[in-house]
């Protein structure tokens, strides 16, 4: 009982092990997973792959509402806990739905977020890892971040989903709708403001006199064409000289 109480209530012993073990493990389990799992899925249908991730999907948002609970059950506000004002609490959710119920058209948005939001959580865990063993918020972070990374690099790199950059657009209106989400309702909401999308410099690259916002959006743009230029060498769409 004790241990129970620890993993998902109490802890086991609290602190910043940020690029402990914990963390670097969570790490290298996500480099070999998706080599893994590409090479499982390489030459098989989209209905088999969606299928057969559905399950990592649903494990994932079953710990994601179930570690929300017991938040809740520590005296956390509802709506402060289960609105989803981080980029990759909503890409947990909409990717995790999107995969159960195999819904393969107008994820360009959470596909290309989804990887950006895992990465930096893996590289700047603010607060992540908050305890030197696993209890459930934590598993719950790695979980939600490992579904938002490999399943969009699984996806595209065996083309069950296909990323069109005329559909780019997606992306930046998802980004606004997000940015609204987070600076104008979350006031109204729960009645406090959080930086959820490191808008105001708590991030580790900022430049005097220039807004974390324009770094950010530049930054943003700059990905989000990375990924579609990659994406687009390697499906042979793009001729490079000889």
């Amino acid at each position: 009982m004790e241990f129970l109480r620890n993993f998902f209530i109490d802890g086991f012993v609290q602190g910043d092990y940020t690029y402990g073990v914990v963390h670097v493990l969570s790490i290298v389990m996500v480099l070999v997973f998706i080599p893994l799992l590409v090479y499982r899925f390489k030459g098989k249908d989209s209905d088999y792959i969606y299928e057969k991730l559905k399950w990592f999907a649903i494990i994932t948002l079953v710990i994601f509402v179930v570690r929300r609970g017991f938040d809740v059950y520590k005296g956390r506000d509802f709506l402060d806990t289960f609105w989803p004002f981080y980029l990759c609490n909503l890409n947990t959710i909409v990717i995790s739905l999107a995969v159960i119920f195999k819904v393969k058209k107008g994820q360009e948005f959470f596909i290309i977020t989804g990887m950006l939001g895992a990465v930096l959580m893996f590289v700047v865990p603010v607060g992540v890892f908050n305890d030197k063993y696993i209890t459930i918020t934590i598993l719950d972070s790695v979980l939600s971040h490992y579904e938002i990374v490999i399943i969009p690099v699984v996806l595209l790199v065996t083309k069950a989903y296909v990323l069109d950059i005329k559909k780019s657009w997606q992306v930046f209106a998802g980004l606004f709708i997000l940015l609204f989400n987070v600076e104008v309702l979350q006031p109204i909401l729960v009645n406090r403001q959080v930086d959820y999308l490191f808008v105001r410099g708590t991030l580790p690259f900022t430049i005097d006199g220039v807004p974390q916002i324009i770094i950010m959006l530049f930054s943003i743009a700059l990905y989000v064409y990375l990924i579609y230029f990659i994406f687009y060498a390697v499906q042979g769409r793009i001729k490079f000289k000889k």
